[in-house]
């Protein structure tokens, strides 16, 4: 099997001649500029020898047009955060200006989607990142002043979010145009310790439901990231997606519990809090992989992070993953 053949499998739940992977981490200070961006992920693909690329804009792109301000970092390990929000109060909501998702900051993103496009092996699939709405929303006013927006002045923020949401899907329309087969799609507050289902109902999936349904013709590649520690798995299960990655190392739930309640394509199998970052972790690391290979009889699993490889983590690390992935064998 090429690359894409092994994805493909994968994703139909079919068995793969050895156990497909893939790894993907930011790279900060220099993820900012689309070169830079381009070259790195094609790097980063050729040295690991990856199944795909998980296109990694940096995570602020969104909402930046919209006002925030970054605070940046010295070296190139830890991401720029905010350090001013777009968003103060809830009247902000309503204010903020469209975007077709092929302009303002957005364009540096595809135009390193583009450059990388240019040199990608043929057989490798790219991913274009995204945001959830309500994730983007978080990073432009701060959790806990979204949560108080949305409480108090729902009617408000919906407002915002449709404009986000609109910008989501031209941004990701136009990666899908400029060659990008899927997209790794991120939210954040898919969880019980942060959102009621009510909530999740109406400020989450509504919106999610929305972006996915743009790219279902033009995609066979869409993967649904769920962030946190008690993410909402069961209320996710129809997203029209053909993956699934959460925490299930370090938060769960396992493999095992999750194939009782889904025959998606599990991505992950890696422990990306812990096992990745920490000192003598090779035998961890085996054993993981190993346990990712055996899941479901060698169907459905693509190895990778839970969430993303942290910038700190060894390169001899990543190599050993390879390594072990490449020599398994049905």
């Amino acid at each position: 099997m090429n690359r894409r053949e092994r994805i493909q499998a994968a994703l139909q739940l079919k068995e793969t001649d050895r156990l497909p992977f893939s790894l993907w981490r930011h790279f900060p200070n220099l993820d900012h500029h689309p070169r830079k961006l381009a070259e790195l992920s094609l790097e980063y693909q050729r040295k690991f020898d990856l199944d795909f690329i998980k296109f990694t804009p940096y995570g602020m792109l969104a909402t930046i047009d919209w006002g925030v301000k970054l605070k940046f970092f010295p070296e190139f390990d830890t991401a720029a955060v905010a350090a001013e929000p777009a968003v103060k109060a809830p009247e902000d909501w309503t204010k903020l200006r469209p975007y077709s998702g092929t302009d303002g900051e957005y364009l540096h993103a595809l135009e390193g989607l583009r450059l990388a496009m240019l040199e990608i092996p043929k057989d490798v699939p790219l991913i274009q990142t995204a945001f959830s709405p309500l994730t983007n929303a978080m990073k432009m006013s701060g959790e806990t002043p979204l949560l108080l927006h949305m409480r108090e002045h729902p009617e408000k923020l919906e407002k915002g979010l449709e404009v986000i949401t609109a910008a989501t899907i031209g941004y990701l329309k136009e990666s899908m145009k400029r060659g990008a087969e899927g997209v790794f799609y991120s939210t954040q507050m898919s969880c019980y310790d942060k959102l009621t289902l009510e909530e999740h109902q109406r400020f989450v999936k509504k919106y999610d439901i929305e972006v996915l349904n743009a790219l279902k013709d033009s995609t066979w590649f869409n993967v649904l990231h769920l962030h946190g520690s008690k993410v909402m798995f069961k209320e996710c299960l129809d997203y029209p997606v053909q993956a699934i990655n959460w925490h299930d190392q370090d938060d769960g739930p396992s493999f095992e519990e999750a194939r009782k309640l889904s025959q998606k394509c599990f991505l992950g199998g890696l422990s990306h809090l812990r096992t990745l970052v920490q000192e003598g972790s090779e035998k961890s690391l085996e054993a993981q992989v190993a346990a990712a290979w055996s899941h479901n009889n060698h169907r459905g699993v693509i190895l990778g992070p839970g969430c993303v490889v942290d910038p700190k983590t060894p390169e001899a690390y990543l190599r050993l993953i390879r390594d072990r992935a490449m020599a398994t064998k049905s």
